[in-house]
């Protein structure tokens, strides 16, 4: 039996791309509609209160909170974050020890990277597109940035009457430029921030798709 084609994401069309992100911000309820348009503030609230209580700067906050965020459960990340930062601004763990003590439910590679940043104050870099736009969408609320993951690339792959299938999960930089400024415009159409689209699609899809 031959096996079946997977479709890949360079062989969608922009357009269709588009009328799926449609489709499933017009299948999106009342909850999901008022539950997104407040995720990122709730989220950047969330930091300042981290920020405040250890001192820091919320962007920083911001950039440790996506620097675990990678297959993690939201509320599982910001406890992750809180005791990321407890640690460090303890002053009584090494990088060494924290990744051996701290635990978190996330990669090793990520936990490195919330260290670091708060070390050494690095900002996650453009060439990290998705961690990156995560951190501008929380810390700024940046509406020149939309956090791409899986569940959005799924979204620009399928509509909400599709069937669930294995889709592509990962994209490159010039795949993840174009699927934002597509995000952007659609956003647009249904007067939103991308951010705020972005996260009502997100909310929309998970309940779909884990039904």
């Amino acid at each position: 039996m031959t096996k079946k084609h997977k479709k890949k994401l360079s062989e969608i069309s922009n357009r269709s791309i588009k009328l799926n992100l449609m489709k499933w911000i017009e299948s999106a309820n009342k909850e999901q509609n008022e539950q997104g348009l407040n995720w990122y503030n709730d989220a950047k609230q969330f930091c300042e209160s981290i920020a405040k209580k250890y001192n820091l700067d919320s962007y920083t906050v911001a950039t440790v909170v996506s620097c675990l965020s990678p297959n993690n459960k939201w509320e599982r990340n910001k406890v992750d974050a809180e005791a990321t930062i407890g640690a460090f601004t303890s002053g009584k763990f090494t990088e060494k020890e924290f990744l051996k003590l701290v635990k978190c439910c996330t990669y090793k590679a990520n936990r490195k990277k919330a260290w670091l940043a708060l070390e050494q104050g690095t900002e996650i870099q453009k060439s990290s597109p998705k961690t990156h736009s995560f951190a501008m969408n929380i810390a700024r609320n940046s509406s020149e940035h939309i956090t791409i993951d899986k569940w959005h690339l799924r979204a620009c792959q399928v509509s909400p009457i599709s069937k669930k299938r294995d889709l592509q999960e990962s994209c490159t930089a010039l795949q993840y430029r174009n699927l934002e400024r597509i995000t952007s415009e659609v956003a647009k159409i249904y007067n939103l921030k991308g951010y705020e689209f972005q996260a009502i699609v997100w909310l929309t899809i998970k309940a779909n798709w884990e039904r």
